[in-house]
């Protein structure tokens, strides 16, 4: 597929499966009502085949040619994204540390022509996400860097047991390794109060038994509830790299990461 040939980022989505693009017809709100009722209930909602086969070789295509630009990422932290807290024991879930390593290609490394970044600034897909999360306002975040990214996963490199800051988060999977890269989580288990810690041991330990495995394919758009789900992503394994691309939007206008956080996930600032 020529991108370039493409009349519509529309022409990237199946729009007959997924019609974000008629907003007031039955299908769509058929449709908003189905994403709801799976982020309610699971936290999760995969829409699988959302990004036709073609685009998504296109995709796989485009990042190759970047990837070896992506900046290595290797991080040690808690579940709750920091570097623990001395105030509890050792065992503590606010003290134990997991690990991530992964590369990341920031959104100033993806063509303004390419796919990806042509669905990312496509309105109905800000409008969709808005009515699925019920959000009177949605913007494309501002950050240079952070606005669109994409996850590279080569052999043995994971992302380690975590809740995200944000609410919510949506995904595109572009490639998908030959084995592991499996996306875990737990749903609802952050309670903001400390019945969550017995849970979240079991997590770590591996003795919970609510961990979910979502089947996640190429083309599958996932909106997740992450700030309430404990999730993961388990250690890559074979020759086939994933890349899993991240749209984010913010409730607010201008929104851009802190000098610091640029520096610790992309190595620079802007």
């Amino acid at each position: 597929m020529d991108q370039n040939a493409m009349g519509s980022p529309q022409d990237f989505i199946d729009t007959d499966r997924y019609p974000i693009h008629r907003p007031g017809t039955s299908a769509y709100d058929a449709l908003v009502a189905h994403c709801r009722t799976a982020l309610e209930t699971q936290g999760a909602c995969l829409l699988h085949g959302f990004a036709v086969p073609e685009a998504v070789a296109c995709m796989a295509t485009e990042t190759d040619r970047v990837v070896e630009r992506a900046y290595l990422c290797r991080d040690t932290h808690t579940v709750y994204l920091n570097t623990g807290e001395s105030g509890f024991p050792e065992d503590h879930p606010r003290r134990r540390l997991e690990v991530t390593e992964l590369y990341s290609v920031a959104c100033d490394q993806i063509a303004s022509e390419d796919a990806l970044k042509r669905v990312y600034h496509w309105d109905p897909l800000l409008f969709f996400l808005a009515d699925v999360l019920q959000r009177r306002a949605y913007y494309r975040m501002a950050d240079p860097l952070a606005a669109l990214t994409i996850n590279v996963m080569r052999e043995n490199q994971n992302h380690g047991w975590h809740f995200d800051e944000a609410q919510v988060t949506t995904t595109l999977m572009i490639q998908a390794p030959e084995q592991g890269g499996r996306f875990q989580y737990v749903h609802n288990l952050r309670t903001e109060d400390e019945r969550e810690y017995e849970g979240i041991t079991q997590v770590l330990d591996g003795t919970h038994p609510g961990i979910r495995t979502l089947d996640i394919k190429p083309g599958t758009l996932s909106i997740f509830a992450g700030y309430y789900s404990l999730h993961r992503v388990t250690p890559v394994a074979g020759g086939t790299t994933r890349y899993l691309a991240t749209f984010c939007f913010k409730d607010r206008p201008g929104v851009k990461n802190s000098p610091e956080v640029q520096k610790l996930f992309y190595g620079r600032t802007a």
